[in-house]
């Protein structure tokens, strides 16, 4: 069995070597053609990953740029954040059939504080997460919303439709940041979460 170690690094995605690349006027593409490629090299912000991810929408667009502005340098919410879902993923071990992108989009979210991977701790099986069993009595309408955003990325990222994302009377300003951090976990997988700058050029 042959397992592809290849790890792109910046100078094998430099734009200038792209055939959408052209001397004098630069990138002629309308969205980056090797855009996972570039994030897995380390070369691109969170500005670039947000706004060549998702598109163009007079609902969203602000929701956007407020996530941008917001941005702290790390796609974890806090230290906590990052430990629980590292911790997470060093006790499950590996799985070639369950370590999906969405799976992993999952655990980003389940794990964002402390209650809600209490939570759903029990959700996380050796063949992948059950959402029946999480505790949801008496849960936050804050924690429920990333629960749900969870359970559809995990089953299907195209549930998660924009124009909710959009709606403040459904998802607020913090959890919206981490559903479209999630998403692009789904995307692009964990390479995202090295992402420690806003924007590059």
């Amino acid at each position: 069995m042959y397992i592809n170690t290849f790890q792109y690094k910046p100078e094998h995605i430099d734009c200038k070597l792209c055939d959408k690349y052209a001397a004098g006027k630069g990138c002629t593409a309308d969205s980056c053609p090797w855009l996972a490629e570039r994030i897995e090299a380390g070369v691109v912000g969170y500005e670039e990953a947000i706004l060549e991810t998702f598109p163009r929408n007079i609902h969203l667009d602000a929701k956007l740029h407020l996530a941008i502005r917001r941005f702290s340098g790390s796609l974890f919410l806090t230290a906590a954040h990052r430990q629980r879902m590292d911790g997470l993923k060093a006790r499950r071990g590996k799985r070639s059939r369950r370590d999906t992108p969405t799976y992993f989009a999952a655990m980003y979210l389940l794990t964002v504080n402390r209650e809600l991977y209490e939570r759903t701790r029990g959700c996380f099986l050796p063949q992948g997460l059950q959402f029946e069993y999480a505790n949801v009595s008496g849960i936050s309408p804050h924690n429920y919303t990333l629960l749900s955003a969870a359970r559809d990325i995990y089953s299907d990222s195209t549930k998660v439709s924009a124009s909710d994302l959009a709606r403040t009377d459904v998802v607020d300003t913090l959890a919206f940041s981490l559903i479209v951090n999630a998403l692009l976990i789904a995307r692009y997988g964990c390479a995202v979460l090295e992402i420690g700058e806003r924007s590059r050029t």
